[in-house]
């Protein structure tokens, strides 16, 4: 996986959560504010359960944009 998809995943505004898959773990990133890369090379990801996953980017083998909810009907009280 090259950086450059994580960055564009990070930069999408408005922000789209999206899924990271390494080593067969699938971890979601809600915030991008979850994510740290350092030099372009070192991934951090701290999880909705506060773990903490250090990785090169490198290992990540897909990046996944996570469908965003639908949107909520505006005739509620019909």
């Amino acid at each position: 996986m090259k950086t450059v998809n994580l960055e564009a995943a990070l930069a999408n505004r408005p922000f789209r959560p999206f899924q990271i898959r390494i080593d067969g773990e699938v971890i979601v990133v809600r915030h991008p504010e979850q994510v740290f890369l350092a030099e372009k090379k070192t991934t951090v990801i701290i999880d909705v359960g506060d773990r903490i996953h250090i990785m090169d980017a490198a290992q990540i083998s897909k990046v996944a944009l996570l469908r965003r909810p639908p949107a909520e009907s505006a005739d509620k009280d019909h």
